[in-house]
C-alpha cells in the first residue's frame, strides 16, 4: 500500500545523507504520523506511531526515575534502542512534543542520525509539518 502521509523533503534528505538510515517518521504527541520517508507503507508508518508513542511514555517515565536517582538538571532528549541483530531505533523529541524517528541498518551511524535528528527538531522541522 502506497503512503498517503506526506513527505517532506527534510525526512527524504536525512535518509538519503545519512549512513544506514533506512526510513524516518514524524510522530505527533498523540502517537499520529503527521510524516514519513518515501517507500514507508502507510500500514506501517501507523503502526510505528502507535508503537513510539507507547515507547516515548515508557522512555519519559524511566527519564524521570533515572534522573531524579542520578540529579540530572535536563532530561534526556532522545532515545536509542539497538537490537541483538544490530538493528537500530533512534527517537528524538521536538519541542512540540513531536517526535523524530530513524529506523537504522546494522553498521548505521548512530551518532550521525542522533545529531541530524536533534539538528531538524532544533530547526522546528518537527513542527512545520502539518498533521
Amino acid at each position: 500500500m502506497q503512503s498517503r502521509h506526506p513527505q517532506p523533503p527534510f525526512l527524504r534528505d536525512l535518509v538519503v545523507s545519512t549512513t544506514g538510515a533506512v526510513v524516518a517518521v514524524h510522530v505527533s504527541p498523540e502517537g499520529i504520523i503527521r510524516a514519513t520517508t518515501p517507500g514507508l507503507d502507510a500500514d506501517t508508518a501507523d503502526r510505528w506511531a502507535a508503537a513510539m508513542a507507547a515507547l516515548r511514555a515508557v522512555s519519559t517515565e524511566g527519564v524521570g526515575i533515572v534522573g531524579s536517582l542520578m540529579s540530572r538538571e535536563k532530561p534526556w532528549s532522545y532515545s536509542v534502542i539497538v537490537d541483538r541483530c544490530g538493528q537500530t531505533l533512534v527517537m528524538v523529541g521536538s519541542p512540540d512534543r513531536s517526535m523524530l524517528a530513524v529506523a537504522g541498518a546494522e553498521g548505521a551511524d548512530l551518532d550521525m542520525i542522533v545529531g541530524r535528528l536533534i539538528e531538524l527538531a532544533d530547526q522546528g522541522h518537527g513542527a512545520g509539518v502539518a498533521a
